[in-house]
């Protein structure tokens, strides 16, 4: 037959309770030993005075340690975003450094409860097929037609760049980018960004000879490459100069025009 506390020994246990970040204690043996009694039997006093809050209810939320806290509404928020875009549970649990049986156990939690819906399962070997079949890429060996397998797999962008990389890095895509590049697209968009913000820049006219030897075609040479632009901007007694040099110091191009504003200093 249990027998019954008496008030000194709780008062020991509210005295002695070691109390870990999340409230739980932590010197239950001891405590048992130094009484006398089981370990259950202390543990079930603590719960019961942990309830009537004679001693600090448990709170996990404060634990040091992300695997045993509960789930947060920041956490359930990325996990539904990760879990659209086709990541695995693995990948979810590493960026929320969590288990992968948590995430596996939270996903079902949301979908029992009625919070989310429509989160969608892995990829299927039809639309992972789907993307093998109708990949393309560039020159420079990046993919060109995004948009394309969006369309054809239902998915989004997101979702098809995540699953492209993957595919990647397990071996079953194996044209890679070449390193120092960029994709086709991306230049060709750089290239007209360019032209329009540098349009207002006068071009240097060639120079052809009316009259003089025929130059050779061995002779030329072109060439064409992208470089960044510094621009210096001088105002002296209303007229205003702009420069544009190359990161080495060499000027292309100068422009040179009044300013009504008397306030504008020289950058």
């Amino acid at each position: 037959m249990a027998k019954n506390w008496t008030t000194k020994e709780i008062q020991y246990l509210k005295k002695s309770a070691l109390l870990a970040e999340t409230n739980e204690v932590l010197n239950i043996a001891d405590m048992a030993r130094k009484l006398n009694r089981t370990a259950q039997s202390v543990q079930s006093k603590v719960y019961y005075l942990q309830r009537s809050e004679e001693l600090p209810r448990i709170d996990r939320s404060k634990s040091f340690d992300i695997a045993g806290k509960p789930w947060s509404k920041k956490e359930d928020k990325r996990l539904i975003a990760m879990k659209k875009n086709g990541s695995t549970h693995a990948e979810i649990a590493e960026h929320l450094g969590r288990t992968e049986n948590s995430v596996v156990s939270r996903v079902h939690r949301l979908k029992n409860s009625g919070k989310v819906k429509n989160i969608r399962n892995r990829w299927t070997d039809e639309e992972i097929q789907l993307i093998l079949d109708h990949v393309k890429f560039d020159s420079n060996g990046f993919v060109c037609n995004y948009d394309e397998l969006a369309r054809l797999v239902r998915k989004q962008l997101q979702q098809v760049y995540a699953k492209i990389s993957r595919l990647r890095k397990e071996g079953v895509i194996t044209e890679a980018p070449k390193q120092g590049t960029t994709s086709v697209k991306a230049k060709e968009s750089m290239t007209r960004f360019n032209d329009a913000r540098f349009a207002h820049v006068p071009k240097k006219k060639e120079e052809v000879p009316m009259n003089g030897p025929t130059v050779n075609q061995s002779d030329v040479s072109i060439e064409s490459k992208q470089v960044s632009l510094i621009l210096t901007t001088v105002i002296v007694s209303g007229q205003r100069t702009d420069q544009y040099f190359t990161q080495e110091g060499e000027l292309i191009a100068t422009k040179k025009e009044p300013t009504s504003s008397a306030n504008e200093v020289s950058k």
